[in-house]
């Protein structure tokens, strides 16, 4: 059983810089044009369904590629919305002096938690479609955070649809990773 993540494309937020965490920012021009785009390279055989975030990026990523492989339309699939970045949420991702917002914020989502949350929900898509591959649009934190637990190691940042992809394994983790935003990994 393979599980595809990809992260949902353009918003005008993600254009400018700002975190988005659970702030619900739909798709820009941009973005619905690319994730169009995407889509229609989505083999339609090889997918049984397609699950999505409940912020609007993700179900309006999700329905192109519902619709690319004739699927019915994108579940929701609460537990794989994007961190909370709390008060940061709006705020830029580098300030000024080129360094990166530090996160170490009360109001932010652990990053042990957002792990938790998804890997049970993907642990449940993996209970209830054993013998078909799915298909999950989610957000760049939550794929770069998952593919962190999984490998051990610091994941690649996760660029708009972004495409990685999960096995599922006897690992701790019910899973091991065969592509990391878009690079096969040796087996």
């Amino acid at each position: 059983m393979r599980i595809g993540l990809i992260r949902h494309d353009e918003t005008d937020w993600n254009a400018a810089g700002r975190l988005q965490g659970t702030t619900d920012i739909p798709l820009n021009a941009r973005g619905v044009s690319q994730a169009q785009d995407a889509a229609s390279f989505v083999r339609a055989d090889e997918w049984a369904a397609v699950y999505c975030s409940p912020l609007q990026r993700t179900r309006d990523t999700a329905a192109f590629f519902a619709k690319a492989i004739g699927a019915d339309a994108p579940r929701i699939l609460p537990e794989v919305i994007e961190r909370s970045f709390g008060e940061l949420e709006g705020e830029p991702v580098y300030r000024d002096d080129g360094t990166r917002t530090d996160l170490d914020h009360p109001t932010v989502e652990p990053e042990s938690a957002v792990v938790d949350r998804v890997l049970a929900a993907l642990r449940e898509l993996a209970r209830v479609h054993p013998d078909e591959h799915v298909l999950v649009i989610t957000h760049g934190s939550v794929v770069r955070l998952v593919l962190q637990h999984i490998l051990g190691r610091k994941a690649p940042r996760i660029s708009n649809l972004g495409y990685s992809e999960l096995e599922t394994a006897d690992a701790p983790s019910g899973f091991v990773v065969r592509v990391a935003n878009g690079y096969p990994l040796s087996r």
